[in-house]
């Protein structure tokens, strides 16, 4: 079977090494794999980039920032990204992450139409189902289960619009192109997710809609040794008699609900504790002195020890799709705190403590509870290796790929 991967990168990210670990996988079994890609580079021989810098630019400029129309630039990167699918002739075409500028989406669906070809979505988000916003919890926005339109947020979404809001004429198009495509399944990152796509415009066309969870590497994210934890303290001058709670974001804004709560949080702690934090900080943004900071981790591997010196992991997002910091912190053995909101209560399961959205006192009186959890670690970390394994979810992955390929052959009653 011939199998086509797109996503905004490959082997960047956590989509990027997701994406490269289903080709690689599938190869083992047989199959031949590509992945499309638009952002970074790749060591990946089967690969191909969509679209140039300045495609992408203008893409971002002109259409989606200043017309409000995401999805309907890169005109000719996408005609000749047609053209590569076109050699390939493959079997399955499996999109994730689309939305970042570099896919003309009338073209492109247009084309698997036309052609016929079997269709798997991965949503690692909102986003293919709603006007444009990759995220509607903070939004408090329902639109999307029926149409969009006068959108809330069309400025400060992941693809913000400067002047236009075109949320309705977006959502109408992807709701008739996906009506369209004759043989689809929708694979969500969670339960959540699943549950949120059965209400939009995936559900009623007879697309199938499941969820298989992403994966975590767990022969690096595990429980460190000492002489590890002592070497890290050591590095960044940690006070060892000090209980850190750890919270790891991308980008830490002083806009977001994320900051706001760490700030929060840190001035109703208790003297034994600290918070620690780790990610970028944006432009504008300070980290008051009472916060330890560390600028963002590429090592996987220091990252690990950093969870494992952790008291606690603290996770301040109240939309997440699946949360996989959550899963890696599970993973060294560290209790999760989340919000009891999306996904980010699902992830840990009852091996977390989960408090309401935002309630930043539930979190403090909920300190003392982490030593009874502490009973349960190894209990924790079979948990994550049981439901977030890369072998058996990549097989999941493998057998909707089989599956698609036997309904092809003897129609839609195989699955």
């Amino acid at each position: 079977m011939k199998i086509v991967q797109i996503n905004s990168v490959c082997g960047q990210g956590s989509t990027g090494r997701l994406v490269l670990d289903l080709a690689i996988e599938a190869e083992k079994c047989g199959h031949i794999c590509y992945v499309a890609y638009a952002y970074g580079r790749t060591s990946y021989l089967h690969s191909y980039k969509i679209g140039t810098r300045i495609e992408h630019l203008f893409h971002n400029i002109f259409f989606t920032r200043i017309l409000g129309l995401h999805g309907y630039g890169s005109i000719i990167s996408t005609l000749r990204f047609i053209k590569w699918i076109d050699k390939i002739s493959p079997d399955v075409v499996h999109i994730h992450n689309i939305h970042a500028n570099y896919l003309n989406y009338n073209i492109f669906f247009s084309y698997l139409i036309k052609k016929k070809i079997k269709v798997i979505f991965t949503l690692h988000d909102c986003f293919n189902f709603t006007g444009k916003c990759t995220h509607f919890t903070i939004a408090k926005c329902n639109k999307w289960k029926s149409e969009c339109g006068d959108c809330p947020i069309y400025r400060n979404t992941g693809v913000p619009s400067l002047f236009f809001d075109n949320s309705k004429k977006i959502y109408n198009e992807k709701r008739r192109l996906y009506q369209e495509i004759n043989n689809m399944s929708v694979i969500a990152v969670s339960k959540w997710l699943k549950g949120e796509a059965e209400q939009s415009i995936f559900e009623g066309n007879g697309h199938s809609i499941d969820y298989i969870y992403n994966w975590v590497d767990y022969s690096v994210f595990k429980p460190a040794n000492k002489d590890q934890i002592n070497a890290l303290h050591l590095k960044y001058q940690l006070d060892e008699s000090k209980k850190y709670l750890v919270s790891v974001s991308q980008e830490w804004n002083q806009k977001s609900t994320n900051y706001i709560d760490a700030i929060g949080l840190s001035r109703k702690l208790p003297n034994d504790y600290k918070l620690l934090l780790v990610g970028k900080i944006s432009r504008g943004t300070k980290i008051p002195e009472e916060i330890i900071h560390i600028p963002y981790i590429s090592s996987k591997e220091e990252l690990s020890i950093l969870y494992s010196l952790a008291y606690a992991y603290i996770h301040f997002s109240i939309q997440d799709t699946f949360g996989l910091v959550i899963a890696e912190a599970m993973a060294c053995g560290t209790i999760p705190i989340t919000y009891n909101s999306t996904a980010c209560a699902e992830t840990p399961s009852e091996y977390g403590i989960v408090v309401p959205p935002r309630d930043i006192d539930s979190i403090v009186q909920s300190l003392p509870l982490i030593s009874l959890f502490l009973e349960k670690r190894t209990e924790m970390i079979e948990y994550v290796k049981l439901n977030f394994d890369k072998e058996i979810n990549i097989r999941k992955y493998l057998s909707v790929y089989e599956c698609t390929a036997l309904k092809d052959r003897f129609g839609k009653n195989v699955l």
